[in-house]
């Protein structure tokens, strides 16, 4: 238990933490009004699967419009505009996009590979940036496309939803304040069973619609899956790894890919703090989900979107809690919780107002974009944790690569 708070407030936070909370999206971006002034116009770089889907979401935003679009695909082309702004501007040169005054922002939904030089161009042209994760292909392209962000005048956001979800605030709220006691062990799970392979309609479209089967285009699980559990970690510790080993391979799916289908890595943050990142395409059991384990309890996360989170409390610290205090003497416990506070039992953690899925995940990080962009702030996912989550990628993809053990090099750090 943290030192600095005693057993009678550590079981009320705990209580009041897991008791539902009126933590929602009152406390991030939320609709509002916009005048026509107000609204900012966006082009979007990509409109593959992802890119048509998020062309949508900014189009269904108050105060953005999607006026125009670009893709060297034609159907992809036309599904981004079909979810446009009625009349949008098309393009097949994303450069052509840039030179497009009228435009305040670009969204780049590419493949990983392209992601450094078209945000460097579009940062010249002016434009503030939304940009798919993982921010850039590896560790040198991260540096360098940051120092390249802070020295201009753009707001520049890395497309991590999860940290606009408020259920995810309220956790990382709870770890900070000590409700597991001191964390140790983490264990991240991104599991599918899938092939993760689109169809083809013809071999020659094989490596621009399976970019993820790629190295040259993608760092595969790591970069895509993975990530976004490396953000999280990051964030709610307020850490980098200082070094990353694991093991990865192509075990099973033997149709030319070149990425793997199976990844297991073990990052040590300071310390000694350890965290286990997997993401297998045999096996979907455990799904999404996220292990916070700490010396005073656990908090797990389950789904994608953080539907359901749990916190269970370690019994030898209800044990020694309930001797001090008596759990009948803790007023701030609600009856049906106290029973299962008291036997160490899962309790949900709820917040008001949470988001229910990734579409609202997803509008919930373009308002806080739209928010930055009018008033001159760094978004929630920014250029920083953008950068340090490419650096780890490319770690473990070298660690598993080389069979060895990757540490956090001082030129890193911004």
């Amino acid at each position: 238990m943290p030192k600095n708070i005693t057993r009678r407030e550590f079981v009320k936070r705990s209580a009041v933490a897991t008791a539902g909370l009126s933590l929602g999206l009152s406390a991030f971006a939320q609709d509002k009004k916009m005048s026509e002034n107000d609204t900012l116009l966006i082009g979007v770089i990509g409109t593959g699967d992802r890119g048509a889907y998020e062309t949508e979401i900014l189009q269904m935003t108050p105060g953005i419009r999607v006026t125009a679009c670009c893709d060297i695909y034609p159907p992809h082309l036309a599904n981004g505009l079909a979810g446009a702004e009625k009349g949008a501007k098309s393009y097949t040169d994303y450069r052509k996009l840039l030179e497009n005054k009228d435009l305040d922002a670009v969204l780049i939904c590419t493949p990983q590979h392209l992601h450094y030089q078209m945000a460097l161009d579009a940062l010249a042209a002016g434009k503030h940036i939304i940009c798919q994760k993982t921010m850039t292909l590896n560790a040198g392209d991260a540096v360098s496309l940051s120092k390249a962000v802070k020295q201009s005048d753009s707001v520049f956001q890395v497309a991590y939803q999860w940290q606009n979800n408020p259920l995810f605030n309220e956790i990382r709220r709870m770890i900070q304040d000590g409700n597991c006691g001191q964390i140790t062990h983490i264990r991240c799970n991104y599991n599918r069973n899938m092939t993760w392979r689109n169809p083809v309609p013809d071999p020659k479209f094989e490596r621009l619609l399976n970019w993820r089967m790629y190295r040259e285009y993608s760092g595969g699980l790591m970069a895509e899956l993975c990530s976004h559990h490396i953000n999280v970690v990051n964030w709610v510790l307020d850490k980098v790894p200082q070094k990353v080993t694991g093991f990865g391979g192509i075990n099973f799916y033997n149709d030319g890919r070149e990425t793997d289908d199976n990844v297991h890595t073990i990052f040590e943050y300071p310390g000694g703090v350890r965290a286990i990142y997997q993401s297998v395409l045999t096996n979907a059991f455990e799904d999404v989900s996220i292990i916070f384990m700490g010396t005073e309890g656990t908090i797990t996360i389950r789904k994608e979107e953080a539907q359901q989170a749990h916190f269970y409390a370690e019994p030898k610290a209800v044990e020694q809690i309930l001797t001090d205090e008596g759990v009948e003497s803790v007023d701030a416990i609600t009856s049906a919780s106290r029973k299962a506070w008291a036997r160490s039992e899962a309790i949900p953690i709820t917040v008001a107002n949470p988001t229910k899925d990734d579409f609202e995940t997803t509008r919930a990080m373009f308002l806080d974009f739209a928010d930055c962009v009018r008033n001159n702030k760094a978004p929630r996912s920014n250029v920083d944790n953008g950068r340090d989550v490419a650096i780890c990628v490319d770690m473990a993809l070298q660690a598993m690569a080389n069979g060895s053990i990757e540490t956090w090099k001082p030129e890193y750090s911004g």
